[in-house]
């Protein structure tokens, strides 16, 4: 399954911003025999792959294996930081296939070494009983500044590359969302491509679960006022829970709501509410990551 767009279909004015088609073709593996696949990395300005890129890659190898059924829930483990010089290599499981969901289970392999697994379940649609958390209240997206060109400055400031992004990122307060320092333990932000998508679902699925590593443990450092730059910081996600609930695009403006319940033990606990602007609950995330401070460290 290839992944199409429409380059000429852009949203936003700054395209040197974003790189979104870099990261669609990422999420795209390639076969290499019987449910296995070879997907690459990207640099994100450190040696180690990012989360996001690795959760969208397992759930597009896992898709593969389920063409006429859709994700409801997936939940990994990272283990190992992968190198983003290396390809990785993707081993998808058939589990289970019954008479409405059925289960895979992937495991991602560096130099023949396990560094990340994933078991995700999908369900044929269906009807049935429904509710859910009400959106709270939030400014339009359109009244907000886009925060990707005040990354770029503060990178250049810094000395340090910009990296593009294949969102674009708009927070309420003070539109920074890797800014930490409050003591509020909450943050919203408005999240959209900035190209035209493709109708298949699976695109939107992948790129969210890419995006969905983005901020989300940071939350858990604002109630100590603590910042992603800090030297004594060490940080890295864990493990990562996506349930999707309703249809969505990411080309369509969502607002997503994050929390940090608890922190405890060198580790954070998060969570994320997903709303479209017609107020649906589409997805709910949960991610448990570490954020030792230095000083206190062993190794992970």
């Amino acid at each position: 399954m290839n992944f199409f767009y429409s380059k000429s279909a852009v949203l936003m004015v700054d395209s040197t911003l974003f790189n979104t088609p870099e990261i669609l073709d990422l999420l795209n593996l390639t076969p290499a025999g019987v449910d296995r696949y070879i997907g690459q990395s990207h640099f994100m300005g450190s040696p180690r792959v990012f989360g996001g890129q690795v959760l969208g890659q397992a759930l597009h190898a896992a898709a593969q294996t389920v063409p006429l059924r859709r994700p409801h829930s997936l939940h990994s483990l990272f283990i190992l930081p992968g190198n983003y010089r290396l390809p990785i290599e993707f081993e998808v499981e058939r589990v289970r296939d019954g008479g409405s969901f059925s289960t895979r289970r992937v495991v991602a392999f560096q130099e023949g070494k396990r560094i990340f697994v994933m078991s995700a379940s999908f369900q044929d649609e269906e009807d049935g009983l429904s509710h859910q958390k009400p959106m709270p209240s939030a400014p339009e997206p359109d009244a907000l500044e886009s925060g990707i060109a005040r990354w770029r400055e503060r990178a250049a400031a810094n000395g340090l590359p910009f990296v593009p992004v294949p969102v674009d990122f708009r927070t309420t307060g003070d539109g920074d969302i890797y800014k930490t320092s409050t003591a509020d333990s909450g943050k919203q932000l408005w999240v959209r491509a900035p190209i035209a998508l493709p109708n298949d679902p699976l695109v939107h699925e992948a790129l969210f679960a890419y995006v969905s590593d983005y901020s989300l443990l940071l939350t858990a450092l604002q109630p100590h006022g603590i910042t992603l730059g800090d030297p004594r910081l060490q940080i890295a996600s864990l493990d990562h829970t996506i349930w999707f609930h309703r249809p969505f695009r990411m080309d369509q403006w969502l607002l997503i709501c994050m929390d940090s319940p608890n922190a405890s033990g060198g580790r954070g606990l998060t969570f994320a509410h997903v709303y479209d602007q017609q107020g649906a609950l589409v997805v709910t995330v949960a991610q448990e990551g570490l954020i030792r401070m230095r000083g206190n460290s062993v190794a992970a």
